[in-house]
């Protein structure tokens, strides 16, 4: 552009500003300011009056609430979601029988996994011990628009946003659960699992996370519990595994919002009235510490309304933790002061254990800050002296960390009847060299942990068989499991009651390549995980004296796997994603055939 253009141009636009006030256009006039060459008309012969307003969404207020609760409102949350897909199963299927036997190792030419620890024959878990398999709803159930279900934010992050799931899949489909619930339950049952733990998903029963409850949900969930009774095996739900209601993050961010613990309690009554005579373990929050893993990463400000100014980051994350706790505590109290609930309540954590690379004092201090960031966050309050955070996080994060009041603190104090417990695996911690600059600048890298971790030993050798690349962080460390158990015990949170492990797990390496089902069914790996980790469990509990009182192995079939979606395979059952059939693994025989020699009697 020439200058005497933008002379011009600019001449224009000065003469073209009008007065900084906010006009009325119709029946009403607006001049343009005095000496401007330019006019502008304004309507006539039309009774509408016209306001202005100034706009600025960095402004928005903390919550949109939404009283709208009818079907054209869902229809609109779908539409955010997309178009879903259908599988091949669209009702409930009533079971055919079982066979009488499966198709197992025993009659190959590969021995089972032998035991890892010599001296445990004739050794058995206590009587009361519980044991089984895991799932979780957005994982496996499917149907994911069926029957007044509303979305959940993981309906939306695995549609809408790029790269959220690796491989770009969803769980629109997976196993089809929802509708293929009573097989399930009939393998189960046939193969000799005692108990199924399981989450409920919140949108099915309140589709738009409050408001009205969604009665097919709640039907659907009543012939789940009373199949599970009919056949002998013993529900273990959880409340919430991370399908929080879309609708929720529309109105107010979700757990970035003090809103979030009245609607989840709001939610957690409910079920627990309905369901608690069935239940002798009930699980409110499945591992909180995905607040930083996952609920950090969240698109907050981009594909997400951003509330409390609260972005991705260390701020979510602290902030998630925190009403995640204090709502899992206001249940709790609820469950045993009110409602005077019989059976026991707990929140699962994700956690693993950290064992120092050398001697030297720097190591030491960074198994501490890898402990306290990880499970001392949520459980110092719970089995500490105070109800507070660990210290160690509040001189490193200052008011980052959101403050407890004193009530708040009373309310979490003692809020789980038992340590539940996921350990999937373990480390190698070693000290950094700029501890002090690390904890004193939020921008530094590492920061807050300031701690170092690896999966290799002090010489350099992997700590065990790793898992399938996807998931880069597991790798098969069953000495660590005694170990961590009694760290959990005995040095990081001493007054716990008992210690189950709700969740324990391996990905066979390169399972979903495999060219067929045969190359698949004998997952060594797996197998070997789980004969190492229960037999590490038993040891620790007889010759250690660790009152370990349950283990649920993850997963009862291969499921959608969230970021890796589900072309990372965790399953004891091979699940074929076209036809949705499911076959029993090597390691399914494994795992219960452990626990008919060991199992409590």
């Amino acid at each position: 552009m020439k200058n005497s253009t933008r002379v011009a141009v600019a001449a224009l636009l000065q003469a073209a500003q009008v007065s900084a006030h906010p006009p009325t256009y119709g029946n009403a006039t607006t001049s343009a300011a005095a000496g401007s060459s330019v006019t502008f008309a304004n309507p006539t012969g039309v009774s509408t009056t016209y306001s202005t307003k100034s706009f600025d969404p960095s402004l928005a207020s903390t919550q949109l609430p939404n009283n709208d609760f009818s079907n054209e409102r869902l229809a609109f949350l779908w539409n955010q979601v997309g178009p879903i897909a259908t599988g091949p199963v669209t009702t409930t299927v009533s079971p055919t029988p079982e066979p009488t036997a499966y198709g197992n190792p025993s009659n190959g030419l590969h021995p089972y996994v032998p035991s890892y620890v010599g001296n445990l024959s004739g050794e058995h878990l206590p009587a009361d011990f519980i044991w089984g398999v895991a799932s979780s709803a957005y994982q496996i159930e499917g149907a994911a628009k069926d029957e007044g279900k509303g979305p959940s934010i993981w309906d939306f992050l695995s549609h809408r946003v790029a790269k959220q799931v690796a491989d770009n899949t969803t769980g629109d489909v997976v196993a089809s659960h929802y509708y293929l619930y009573k097989q399930d339950i009939a393998r189960m049952k046939a193969v000799g699992i005692p108990e199924f733990g399981f989450s409920i998903s919140w949108p099915r029963i309140f589709p738009f996370g409050s408001g009205p409850i969604n009665p097919e949900g709640v039907a659907h969930y009543d012939d789940v519990f009373a199949e599970l009774v009919k056949n002998g095996i013993k529900p273990s739900p959880v409340l919430f595994h991370w399908d929080t209601p879309l609708e929720l993050f529309n109105s107010y961010g979700a757990w970035s919002d003090a809103k979030i613990v009245d609607d989840f309690f709001n939610y957690a009554v409910f079920i627990i009235q309905r369901y608690d005579h069935l239940v002798d373990t009930w699980f409110t929050i499945n591992e909180p510490q995905y607040c930083n893993w996952q609920y950090s990463y969240y698109p907050f400000g981009t594909y997400l309304p951003l509330y409390n100014n609260v972005t991705q980051g260390i701020k979510a994350r602290f902030t998630c933790g925190h009403y995640t706790l204090l709502a899992h505590a206001k249940v709790a109290k609820w469950y045993h002061e009110e409602f005077k609930g019989q059976g026991k309540i707990s929140f699962k954590n994700s956690g693993n254990y950290f064992e120092a690379n050398s001697t030297a004092p720097a190591d030491a201090v960074s198994v501490q800050r890898n402990y306290d960031f990880v499970l001392g966050w949520f459980n110092y309050p719970v089995w500490g002296p105070s109800g507070d955070y660990p210290q160690t996080l509040k001189d490193t994060l200052g008011d980052i960390l959101p403050a407890f009041t004193e009530a708040e603190k009373a309310l979490v104090k003692g809020s789980c009847d038992f340590f539940a417990i996921d350990p999937y695996t373990g480390y190698y911690a070693f000290g950094i060299p700029d501890l002090e600059a690390c904890t004193s600048n939020s921008s530094y890298p590492g920061y807050p942990e300031c701690a170092g971790s690896a999966s290799t030993a002090p010489d350099g050798f992997p700590i065990g068989p790793s898992a399938d690349p996807a998931v880069s962080w597991l790798y098969s460390t069953p000495v660590g499991l005694r170990k961590f158990l009694n760290a959990i015990k005995k040095t990081l949170f001493p007054t716990v009651p008992s210690i189950m492990v709700t969740e324990f797990g391996f990905a066979e390496p390169f399972e979903s390549q495999m060219p067929n089902l045969n190359a698949a069914l004998w997952d060594l790996r797996r197998a070997d995980y789980y004969q190492g980790y229960l037999d590490s469990m038993l040891a620790a509990v007889v010759e250690d004296d660790i009152p370990v009182s349950g283990a649920l192995g993850w997963a009862i079939f291969d499921n959608f796997e969230w970021g890796s979606g589900t072309n990372v395979r965790f399953g004891m059952q091979y699940l074929n994603y076209s036809d949705l059939t499911r076959t029993p693994k090597a390691s399914l025989f494994t795992f219960v055939n452990w626990f008919t020699e060991h199992g409590p009697q």
